[in-house]
């Protein structure tokens, strides 16, 4: 396993992609990058993702992105980097989250590198944070002497997608090897750094570098790819055994279907449902809508700012949490009035005649199961759902039916459901519900959700009208319960 860490808050947006894969972050904090929402942000996702918090404090010179050094009087230096640290304070205390480290950007990280008089300057600056936070900074280096010798808590850091010179230093960015984006080559450059603590510098040197942590810059042009896939590469291992991630295509220009195996099983309803509710709770911003059947997720996204490829990487570190911590929500089962009067059960005969069965039978088996819902669709609030004792099994009409009477009971092959609405239609029907089950107009247009149960209860054709009247007077309640 490898510790990853990442600049972050620069303006490139893409954090809420990285935070799976890495351990550390790095904040801007106004210097060469960021405000007060840009933090308030990165904080959030890192605590969301469970990942450190480091400030990340340079020159106060946002033109040039603090990355060329800045000759400033030392009180005013000292002034702007102590207020850089305290604006993430402020925020990480705002959202009880807990800063870790402090990592100096750019020019000042090079500056403290090699020059003692920027070394102890800066280390005067932070001087007061020596207790509360660990300190980023490479090996072999000025700040390193200076910092062991004041006791400051060190961490050793080199970079994963840079080049360094024979002295150790990193090869300027305005050369041409400067950056490192072949994914074979960061790999075999880390692992040298990791097994060996060895670094092969540009003249094919072998020198030695000391490493507690990698650097991914996320303005890297390909970041997100190198920081999956050296998670893939080195933590992968570590992983107990996983559910399988479920198969999946792309879906138009901005979607993936992920489908589980074809059955109609609560097993299956539950991975899907337990995927479902662990990418609704994340909130991923790239994630723009998740829509959920019986064995699959539909999952539309933002391709201006993640592609396919990125997209299922991150959809399987999501899927592969599952079975830590079960995501399911809450399930109900509702209790559904039906009348099975043959003025609503136009096909019960039917039914009877091809299934061989008497129609106070087929009323019998209709009523005994709890059904689990297992998607919500053709209609807003149809309810299709599983769990039809296989004696019911039938198939569609041939032709279907050009008007289905609102609140019908059907059976269509191996689930049985309810029209919410009148409308063509090609179920078997063998009697009605009175209540409704989808009003727009309600904070929940559709009472139940994939997941709860549904028990119907028979009623008499004359209770039936007094229930049809008390809901349009708004005075009947459906009966629920908690499933456990």
């Amino acid at each position: 396993m490898i510790h990853i860490n990442c600049d972050v808050g620069e303006g490139v947006d893409n954090e809420e992609i990285l935070m799976p894969y890495i351990s550390a972050c790095n904040i801007a904090c106004g210097g060469h990058a960021g405000d007060m929402e840009t933090m308030r942000e990165v904080v959030l996702l890192a605590k969301k993702y469970e990942v450190e918090i480091g400030a990340h404090p340079s020159y106060p010179d946002r033109e040039n992105f603090g990355r060329v050094s800045v000759d400033m009087a030392s009180a005013e230096f000292i002034k702007t980097i102590q207020n850089q640290i305290s604006n993430l304070e402020e925020i990480a205390a705002l959202h009880d989250a807990k800063i870790t480290h402090i990592k100096p950007h750019g020019a000042l990280y090079n500056d403290v590198a090699k020059s003692a008089e920027k070394a102890q300057l800066f280390l005067t600056a932070i001087s007061k944070y020596k207790d509360k936070y660990k300190l980023y900074i490479p090996y072999n280096s000025v700040i390193e002497k200076e910092a062991l010798q004041q006791n400051f808590q060190v961490i050793y850091e080199a970079f994963a997608d840079r080049n360094y010179n024979n002295d150790l230093t990193l090869v300027l960015r305005k050369k041409s090897n400067a950056i490192l984006t072949k994914i074979g080559e960061i790999i075999q450059h880390v692992s040298l750094l990791k097994n060996e603590q060895k670094v092969q510098t540009i003249s094919d040197k072998k020198c030695i570098l000391k490493a507690d942590t990698f650097c991914v810059h996320s303005d890297t042009l390909n970041a997100i790819e190198i920081i999956q896939q050296l998670h893939t590469h080195f933590n992968s291992g570590i992983e107990v055994s996983k559910p399988k991630f479920p198969t999946y295509t792309s879906y138009g220009n901005n979607g993936i279907l992920l489908t589980w195996q074809a059955k109609m099983t609560p097993e299956v309803l539950n991975l899907v449902l337990e995927y479902y509710q662990k990418t609704i709770n994340f909130n991923i911003k790239v994630i723009l809508d998740v829509i959920q059947s019986n064995n699959s997720l539909l999952i539309i996204y933002d391709n201006e700012k993640i592609n396919i490829k990125a997209l299922q990487h991150l959809l399987e570190w999501l899927f592969s949490s599952i079975s830590d911590k079960k995501e399911a929500a809450t399930q109900y089962c509702w209790e559904v009035p039906v009348c099975y009067d043959l003025e609503f059960g136009i096909d019960l005969e039917e039914i009877a005649q091809k299934n061989s069965l008497s129609i106070p039978e087929i009323i019998k088996l209709h009523t005994a199961p709890k059904y689990q819902v297992f998607s919500i669709g053709f209609l807003p609030g149809f309810l299709y759902l599983g769990g039809l004792d296989k004696r019911l099994h039938i198939d569609r009409k041939s032709t279907p039916r050009l008007e289905v009477k609102k609140g019908a009971v059907g059976i269509g092959g191996i689930q049985t459901g309810i029209y919410p609405k009148s409308s063509p239609g090609g179920w078997q029907i063998l009697g009605n519900s009175p209540i409704n089950f989808f009003d727009v107009f309600k904070e929940k247009p559709c009472f139940a959700k994939a997941g709860d149960f549904i028990k119907f209860v028979p009623v008499s054709l004359e209770e039936y009208h007094e229930i049809l009247i008390a809901v349009s007077n708004g005075n009947y309640e459906l009966k629920s319960s908690v499933e456990c």
